[in-house]
């Protein structure tokens, strides 16, 4: 898959069994998966905490009960390759979980578009 399909404004989507993007525009997207929700969270994890390029993220806020619910992640970066010169990125995530069709779905929002 091409890097932008791998990720939502810089956080790590992950791989997972049959990974279909349904939506995807600048202020959410929407992931479903042929697996549980608590599958996917293991995934998630390793996508956004790892020791790589789109790793290092924090998660915060974790609203969820049995890996249903929201949480934010966040990150500080550098602008412009200066170390002193950072901004803090947060999103929220959301899991949601199907498990009569044995699917659960992920969903990326900015924080201004997740106000409903």
């Amino acid at each position: 898959m091409s890097e932008a399909a791998d990720s939502f404004k810089d956080i790590a989507v992950p791989e997972g069994s049959d990974r279909r993007e349904l939506y995807k525009s600048p202020y959410r997207a929407i992931y479903t998966y042929k697996m549980s929700a608590q599958e996917l969270d293991e995934k998630f994890r390793e996508a956004i905490t790892g020791d790589h390029q789109k790793g290092g993220w924090q998660i915060k806020n974790d609203e969820r009960v049995k890996y249903v619910g929201k949480l934010e992640v966040s990150k500080e970066v550098s602008e412009d390759g200066d170390p002193s010169n950072k901004k803090k990125l947060d999103y929220k995530v959301s899991f949601e979980d199907y498990p009569e069709a044995g699917m659960s779905a992920l969903k990326y929002y900015t924080i201004q578009s997740y106000t409903k």
